[in-house]
């Protein structure tokens, strides 16, 4: 292949733009979103953080921060999880349910996020999980007569 300067790629200044500050507040966010990872771990509250965000020249409404980081720790979330499940699959486990050369609380936690998904073929299982979840007062039609006072 000929390697005259018009074949060859000239990334500067495509890279040069990656310390610029995008254009959309999601970008924004996106973009600061390690810091702000940071700064939840560390412990510090949202609206610190939003206030800290908009003393540094990102304007954004404490509702929109809300509803980005939201986004942002879902993404995380199935990105990890997308991480272990797959290891669940390909490593079965022993008769026990833990997995061969790991230690318990390794298997244990693959296990319990395996549990959390729902069924693919049940269309209603979250449905029934939010039935489960209820609280307060729950009207039964047809109550039990001896339970009844």
């Amino acid at each position: 292949m000929d390697q005259t300067p018009k074949s060859k790629l000239d990334l500067t200044r495509l890279r040069a733009r990656i310390a610029e500050k995008p254009r959309t507040k999601a970008g924004q966010i996106r973009q600061a979103w390690p810091d702000i990872k940071a700064l939840f771990d560390a412990g510090h509250s949202l609206k610190d953080i939003w206030m800290w965000l908009n003393e540094i020249g990102i304007e954004i409404g404490y509702a929109r921060l809300s509803h980005y980081t939201g986004q942002l720790k879902r993404r995380d979330q199935s990105a990890a999880l997308a991480d272990v499940v797959p290891a669940f699959i390909e490593h079965p486990g022993t008769s026990d349910g833990t997995l061969p050369g790991t230690g318990e609380g390794a298997s244990r936690e693959i296990r319990t996020t395996h549990e959390k998904l729902p069924a693919p073929d049940d269309p209603l299982a979250n449905v029934r999980e939010r039935e489960d979840r209820r609280t307060g007062f729950q009207y039964n039609s047809e109550p039990d007569v001896k339970k009844l006072i």
